[in-house]
């Protein structure tokens, strides 16, 4: 996902809770039911009850308020003057399902252990911060070529790799946007210790 790229002046509250939706709710699969007769025979019912219903207060419901705080400062950002101080990006979690599955498996093969929930309830991965650039310099475009994804701020000639970024490290690529070659490298910085850009070696 590319970065929200915006001077100061035309950066408003409402884009900034646009660009960090909370993650959709989970969509119930069962209904909660006092008839023996509907979980003795579904052996998945009490499973998918026990998923649901974690998924709606231990993700959901927080996602949400978490969601309406972070509205909340953003307006007050916004009614006190807009600095270049935005307010601290909402922290959502998601719901993994293999990872309740793997849990369950191991609640009920020994009911008497504690199986901590939280394994299966995770962060939830936002997008990259907002750039703010000065008044009057125009947002760099979203994609330029091929694999050559959105420019890196700051950095003339530098870009991210796309989707569609299937080469090797050292590769040039010749599209109809110029000439590119592509470098990967260590970086402390990231997840997994590796950055991928592409250089412009020719307009």
């Amino acid at each position: 996902m590319n970065s929200l790229t915006s001077t100061l002046a035309d950066l408003t509250a409402a884009k900034l809770t646009a660009y960090y939706p909370a993650p959709p709710p989970g969509i119930p699969t069962v209904a909660p039911s006092t008839d023996p007769s509907v979980y003795m025979g579904d052996p998945s019912y009490l499973k998918q009850l026990n998923a649901q219903f974690l998924e709606k207060y231990a993700v959901d419901v927080p996602n949400l308020n978490t969601a309406n705080r972070y509205d909340y400062a953003c307006k007050q950002w916004e009614q006190n003057g807009k600095s270049a101080a935005l307010p601290t990006p909402p922290a959502y979690c998601v719901f993994e399902q293999k990872a309740f599955d793997q849990w369950w498996a191991t609640y009920t093969s020994n009911l008497a252990q504690n199986a901590p929930p939280l394994f299966f309830i995770k962060p939830a991965t936002l997008p990259p911060p907002p750039v703010i650039v000065a008044e009057g310099v125009p947002p760099p475009p979203p994609v330029t070529d091929g694999p050559i994804g959105a420019p890196v701020p700051g950095n003339p000639g530098v870009f991210n790799p796309s989707a569609a970024d299937i080469f090797p490290d050292g590769w040039v690529y010749v599209g109809p946007a110029g000439v590119f070659q592509k470098h990967v490298y260590t970086n402390p910085f990231t997840a997994d210790q590796t950055r991928v850009i592409w250089l412009a070696l020719q307009p």
